[in-house]
């Protein structure tokens, strides 16, 4: 291309921009219906705190609010938390919270979402229910002459009885999965299954699950013409029941059944009893919970070579206690988890682990997220006798003894710049 086109391309591209920039700048603002008085010229200033919502949709449907990016300069922080629902769908908490001018003007709007709901049918529904919390206080600002109601009448042929559930609120969930990756020299397969079924009310929960994993990975050495292959497999079956005993109080029972090639575990079945209690009552436990959970009970293990303690099998009586800590807040989001697990009959066999999450907003356009786990490990009496080939310590073909693991990320993240963030704009997106 010529420069002297070039130039005359970026000449053109500059005027227009500067000829949009300036009808924007000198458009006189839309005058309100005859007789009609004029509102207030500011829209409603909203942060949205949801990590379930379609943002582009938001903007494009909610349009009568403005967005920004930092809770500061907002009139209303709204805060979305969801729960996994015994049906497999989502039960949403949509809380309002007034800032500033609007501080104190709180209000909380809830709604549930099907496990067969599209995501469509989720943002739709989210976006509905997102107006309703919005626009009465949105009638005092400049959109109000624009707003209205619109109500869709039910039809006659609606039930208002509750019909009979025939599948006594079971929910049954099965899926399979694989994948397979290969190059010249080297080639990976993995295979997944899972079953579940849960049935959960106000009185009772109960939870079945199966799964089953084989991996595979091939290695061609072409030095020698020899192949390593690597190979693992492992499957279990899970179950819990709890009853509620009141709200803050209940009682649970685990048993458990799995096999792992890779922990040197050709059997290994588990049954736990024991009681549960939260400090704060289990309805708000979509903001925060604070529980401390005990259970006692045995293991049986069969195990695929003789251990470092010389066993093929054993019986184990153990106990645990569990604590966990989560907060979902204006400012932010924390989780904590604790548990020590204890051989009754080896106290110097256990297992303590300790996990913690921070996703805070300090001030200003700044927050920080760590995440992190520890785990001092005692308990490793699967161990086969004998020391592990180089083979299959760099495959992970078999567990190695330790006495610890760890793992620690974290972040930082600073915005700054305009507060308003409601245009939406996807081109070149891809």
């Amino acid at each position: 291309m010529r420069p002297s086109l070039l130039i005359g391309i970026v000449c053109l591209a500059l005027s227009l921009s500067g000829a949009a920039h300036a009808h924007s700048q000198n458009a006189p603002p839309t005058p309100p219906p005859p007789g009609i008085q004029a509102a207030p010229t500011n829209l409603l200033r909203i942060f949205l705190d949801c990590d379930q919502c379609d943002d582009d949709y938001r903007r494009q449907n909610v349009a009568f609010v403005d967005y920004v990016r930092d809770r500061a300069v907002a009139d209303i922080h709204v805060l979305v938390t969801t729960q996994r629902t015994g049906g497999g769908g989502l039960a949403w908490t949509v809380k309002f919270i007034g800032l500033g001018r609007l501080l104190g003007q709180d209000r909380t709007l809830s709604f549930t979402t099907l496990e067969t709901a599209t995501d469509d049918d989720r943002r739709k529904e989210f976006a509905r229910i997102f107006k309703i919390g919005l626009v009465s206080l949105a009638a005092e600002t400049a959109a109000g002459p624009q707003l209205d109601v619109t109500w869709t009448r039910p039809a006659a042929s609606v039930q208002t009885t509750p019909q009979k559930d025939r599948w006594n609120y079971w929910v049954f969930r099965a899926n399979a999965n694989g994948n397979v990756n290969g190059e010249h020299l080297q080639n990976f397969q993995s295979y997944r299954l899972n079953f579940s079924g849960n049935r959960t009310t106000d009185q009772w929960k109960i939870n079945l699950n199966a799964n089953g994993s084989y991996n595979e990975s091939v290695f061609d050495i072409e030095e020698d013409g020899t192949t390593i292959r690597s190979t693992s497999d492992s499957w279990n079956v899970n179950s819990l029941v709890v009853k509620s005993l009141s709200p803050q109080w209940s009682f649970g029972s685990r048993a458990s059944i799995n096999h792992s090639s890779f922990s040197n575990n050709d059997r290994s079945i588990t049954v736990a009893p024991g009681p549960e209690y939260n400090f704060f009552p289990y309805s708000e436990s979509a903001r925060r919970s604070l529980t401390i959970q005990y259970t006692i009970g045995i293991t049986a293990n069969e195990y695929q070579e003789i251990t470092i303690y010389d066993k093929l099998h054993e019986v184990v009586p153990n106990h645990r206690v569990f604590s966990a800590l989560g907060l979902k807040q204006p400012w932010g989001s924390v989780e904590i988890e604790s548990a020590l697990n204890e051989h009754l009959d080896h106290p110097d066999r256990y297992r303590f682990t300790i996990f913690g999450s921070a996703d805070v907003r300090l001030f200003k356009g700044f927050s920080f997220n760590i995440f992190g786990e520890y785990e001092k490990i005692k308990d490793q009496i699967s161990l086969p006798k004998g020391s592990a080939s180089t083979e299959e310590i760099l495959l992970r073909q078999r567990q190695l003894a330790t006495s610890y693991s760890y793992f620690v990320a974290f972040g930082i993240s600073y915005s700054f710049g305009s507060i308003f963030n409601s245009v939406v704009n996807t081109r070149f997106g891809g």
